[in-house]
């Protein structure tokens, strides 16, 4: 049971560990981003926002109701809000009142205010992928960049198990007298010097991966954090067809940011109209209810007969004659309290009506809003002129670069091919003692410096025809 036990706790530990050290590829870096960078998380909360807009807009075609009311205290003389009297001493006074207001034509400042919050929103969607392009290219610039140092590291540790080959040969030689104390310490030197390269490169690899470790914004333990190394054929990668005109207009308008500066376009174009609608009336709907209640008033639920007599003078005899007038009065045994509820209930007025309001003259805020708006939309078109041509140049800067690349890299394999073959050759010259340590190490150098430049034309050559591909085609992969 005790050995269950320890292999269940060693076999946890274990796939732990194995979890800690699965390499990062290229793809997985990017989706990490997708949902852990926080420029992406921020356009997100941009695109939330722009559809708050939009929803409200079109909730602004529904009639708006509201509850007022109020309680309070009077004292002194007052007037009886329902009697319409006044009234002395102090009492309590209710009001409420639910009203209602229905925009039935504005000149279309909704719709023209709903076109353009759904523009908006567009605009913000588009907004966030150019952000998210940005982002999965500054992610794979760097993983090339660490794919780059390792490589130039793998080379520095090849130049320095050669060089420690040769320094034991040099040292059984200097002891065995055949070869002066100067080749000797020229080797010595010169493994030293590569054991100096080694640590430069790896040094370049360690910062590079933090680079991209603090790129995905990662809390994990960055001595576990280790990429894919991809396998790589240029042989597999062509320009062919990418200059194409076509290719490149088709391209330009499917980019995030153009379609962006488009939506903002057609946005600023309803903003105009939306500034016009102003100029025309308005016609509303209104709707209300109220009632009240005071404190203290007398209710009563039976009314008795009460006669009168009025004197009046006889025109023809000049006698006194006494005319009965038979009135209904409150039965005061009848009294009750009056409640606020019934007094709420007995006591509801209501109104409905037509309101309309002509625009005549308001120190010119309509027109100076449409110029605005007309200044607005120039700008927009502006915006999106220059979006496109900085499109179209980053796609032919792409082509160039691409291009440019590819010839460094045929040079430089040819100049490392040819350094290749030199530095075997002085390396059999100095195993017959033709030439000296420090001719080797020349020899050695200039393959090293060779080699890395094949090796980074390699690798910008790649990065460039991917950033081209990215344009042209919106994927990126290796």
């Amino acid at each position: 049971m005790k050995k269950s036990f320890l292999f269940l706790i060693l076999l946890a530990f274990t796939t732990q560990a194995i979890w800690a050290q699965e390499s990062w590829s290229l793809n997985r870096c990017i989706e990490h981003a997708r949902t852990h960078s926080i420029d992406i998380q921020r356009g997100q909360n941009g695109l939330a926002n722009a559809q708050l807009t939009e929803m409200q807009s079109k909730l602004a075609f529904l009639p708006t109701a509201n509850i007022n009311g109020g309680y309070y205290w009077n004292f002194g003389l007052t007037i009886d809000p329902i009697t319409n009297t006044r009234q002395p001493g102090s009492r309590q006074t209710l009001s409420t009142t639910v009203s209602g207001n229905w925009n039935l034509l504005s000149g279309g400042r909704n719709l023209y205010q709903l076109q353009q919050a759904r523009m908006t929103r567009v605009a913000a969607l588009y907004q966030l992928e150019d952000v998210k392009n940005n982002t999965f290219l500054n992610i794979a610039s760097a993983y090339l960049q660490i794919i780059v140092n390792m490589q130039l590291e793998e080379v520095a540790q090849g130049q320095l198990n050669t060089s420690l080959l040769s320094l034991e040969r040099t040292q059984l030689l200097f002891d065995n007298g055949a070869i002066s104390k100067d080749n000797y310490l020229q080797s010595v030197a010169q493994t030293k010097n590569d054991e100096g390269n080694l640590i430069s490169a790896r040094n370049a690899v360690l910062i590079s991966k933090l680079q991209l470790y603090q790129l995905l914004q990662l809390d994990d333990n960055f001595e576990d954090f280790t990429i894919e190394m991809p396998e790589v054929n240029l042989n597999l990668l062509s320009l062919q067809d990418y200059g194409r005109t076509d290719l490149k207009e088709e391209a330009i308008l499917k980019q995030p940011s153009v379609r962006a500066a488009e939506a903002n376009l057609q946005s600023a174009e309803y903003g105009i109209q939306l500034a016009n609608a102003a100029r025309h009336p308005s016609l509303f709907f209104l709707a209300q209810l109220n009632s009240n209640y005071v404190q203290g008033l007398p209710h009563f639920t039976d009314y008795v007969e009460l006669t009168t007599y009025t004197l009046v003078q006889d025109p023809t005899t000049g006698n006194i004659l006494q005319l009965p007038q038979t009135v209904n009065v409150p039965d005061p045994n009848s009294q009750i309290k009056y409640t606020i509820g019934h007094q709420l209930a007995d006591n509801w007025n209501q109104f409905i009506g037509f309101g309309f309001q002509v625009p005549l003259f308001n120190g010119g805020q309509t027109h100076a809003a449409v110029q605005r708006a007309k200044i607005q939309e120039n700008n927009a078109a502006l915006d999106k002129q220059a979006s496109e041509l900085t499109v179209r140049q980053t796609i032919e800067r792409a082509l160039v670069d691409a291009k440019n690349s590819l010839a460094l890299y045929n040079a430089a394999n040819s100049s490392s091919a040819a350094a290749k073959l030199a530095l075997n050759n002085a390396q059999l010259n100095f195993d017959q003692g033709v030439i000296s340590a420090f001719d080797l190490g020349l020899s050695k150098n200039q393959f090293l410096a060779a080699k890395s430049q094949e090796i980074q034309t390699k690798f910008d050559y790649l990065f460039k025809v991917k950033v081209l591909e990215f344009y042209l085609f919106n994927q990126i992969t290796l």
